[in-house]
């Protein structure tokens, strides 16, 4: 069976699932009530207690104790509709393209994003510390119907990802202040499926269907990944501040993942199943996801009457270095697969380690928002538009992350009653619609016999990714905030 490259690839691009933190890539969105009521322009003023995440140097200005609980609902709407092709696999090829129906994200409502964190002075003038355990803002899940156009990309992805934040922040007077924190990723559950194409013929290409399809699953999980953020604020005059921050660890995921294959077609396949080099059952794999390394900047206005902040505006940019994840790997630790099908129930497939380019670009993020104390210290409304690169260029587009470039914009209010504040926000996301021609589509389906091996592969024939694709999300976050002392 000349099915190593084909089948190895196709089974790298099953177990790749997302983690999600922040903007860009497998990221969505801002941390906290607060910030993403700004549109994510949080940088400079970071006075809560998701500055943990932000810049954490902000702790160093918050007052007293603050205790900070919040959540995130979110709806995540995707689209995508398969451009008409001929289906190559049939004899003879017919002369009529086949037409795909648009297909949709069948798990789009998000409930729980939840976010608990404390931070104190510990009755130190100069000093705050901060502890906080979050989901980090993202895509956890997505489904689409086993036998859609994109069956090919992906049928369902979902990622469980928590974040354990220890901070240190110190200031010098209000001149400055600098700011550290460590990380502990946990990721309890990453899962993910497509269907596959086995047929072992050289040459073979079904890019609508095959009777060698192959339900493809992952599902695994990385109890830790250490990461770093280190952060600065500079206050040359009381109505400006900058800030800066970054990620400084060039960390990955490594999942320790299990990996099932499963025939649609039974007759044709039989039950597949994976062996270690020894010869023993085994379906052990691991998955490394790169993540990206990233800094963030922005300068903020305070508007002062009598000494008291009447609004500000807040300029961030951030820059985050998607480029790490020009390719995803699966270590198969030897794993051989074998199917049980007659003829072919003694063939087997050396799975390797193998990678998957997707060649995608470092993001540009642009975020400009503010607050505006409507009744001083009871009501504060607050504001943002944002802007940011696309990480995934067209020619890859894929069902698994809505990485084309993406604008937003977002409104929230605070309620103020004495030690206790309320925070709300809506947030609207939206990736402008986009087409992929067959001519330049470079996600391939990949066969045993090799023919869609790039780039020597007719993409007209081998690409599974033209088509059309939109998404809109709608996000809500809540926060409930505790301040007591000075």
């Amino acid at each position: 069976m000349k099915s190593r490259a084909g089948l190895s690839t196709l089974l790298l691009a099953s177990a790749v699932a997302s983690p999600a933190f922040a903007d860009g890539g497998y990221y969505t969105g801002a941390l906290g009530a607060r910030a993403a009521g700004r549109g994510g322009a949080f940088v400079a003023r970071a006075d809560d207690v998701t500055a943990v995440s932000i810049n954490p140097a902000g702790l160093a200005d918050v007052d007293g104790t603050v205790v900070q609980v919040g959540n995130q609902f979110a709806h995540y709407g995707y689209d995508y509709t398969r451009a008409p092709t001929l289906d190559y696999g049939q004899t003879p090829t017919p002369t009529q393209p086949t037409i795909f129906d648009k297909v949709h994200n069948g798990t789009p409502w998000q409930a729980a994003l939840p976010f608990i964190g404390v931070s104190s002075r510990l009755g130190l003038r100069d000093w705050a510390f901060a502890l906080a355990a979050f989901a980090p803002p993202g895509t956890s899940k997505e489904q689409f119907p086993i036998d859609g156009g994109q069956r090919y990309m992906m049928v369902d992805r979902q990622a469980i990802i928590l974040n354990y934040a220890a901070s240190a922040a110190w200031r010098f007077h209000d001149l400055f202040g600098v700011g550290v924190t460590l990380e502990w990723i946990a990721v309890p559950r990453l899962d993910y499926s497509l269907v596959i194409n086995a047929n072992p013929a050289q040459g073979a290409v079904n890019p609508v269907s095959s009777m060698y399809d192959i339900l493809a699953e992952t599902s695994g999980s990385d109890p830790f990944t250490f990461n770093a953020i280190v952060g600065a604020w500079f206050r040359p005059a009381p109505s400006l501040q900058f800030g800066l921050a970054g990620q400084v660890v060039p960390a990955n995921i490594v999942t320790h993942s299990k990996l099932t294959l499963t025939a649609l077609d039974q007759a044709m396949l039989g039950n597949i199943t994976t062996v270690d080099p020894q010869g023993n059952a085994a379906n052990n794999v691991n998955v490394k996801l790169p993540l990206p390394l990233l800094v963030r900047g922005g300068g903020r206005y305070r508007h002062l009457a009598a000494g008291r902040e009447l609004f500000d505006v807040e300029l961030d940019v951030e820059y985050e270095t998607w480029s790490r994840a020009n390719a995803f790997t699966l270590d198969s630790n030897g794993l051989v697969a074998k199917p049980s099908a007659a003829g072919v129930a003694n063939q087997s497939v050396p799975i390797g380690t193998i990678t998957v380019p997707k060649q995608w670009k470092d993001v540009l993020s642009v975020k400009l928002g503010g607050d505006f104390n409507l009744v001083p210290d009871r009501w504060t409304l607050r504001a943002g538009v944002y802007y940011e690169t696309a990480a995934a260029p067209s020619a890859y587009a894929n069902v698994d992350f809505a990485a084309g470039a993406q604008w937003g914009g977002a409104l929230g209010a605070s309620l103020l009653l004495q030690r206790w504040e309320v925070a709300v926000t809506y947030q609207l996301r939206y990736q402008p619609t986009f087409t992929v021609a067959e001519a330049d589509a470079r996600v391939y389906q990949q066969t045993p016999g090799g023919s869609c091996t790039a780039p020597a592969a007719d993409p007209n024939v081998c690409n599974v990714n033209a088509g059309t694709y939109a998404a809109t999300s709608h996000l809500v976050s809540l926060a409930v905030v505790y301040r007591y002392g000075k």
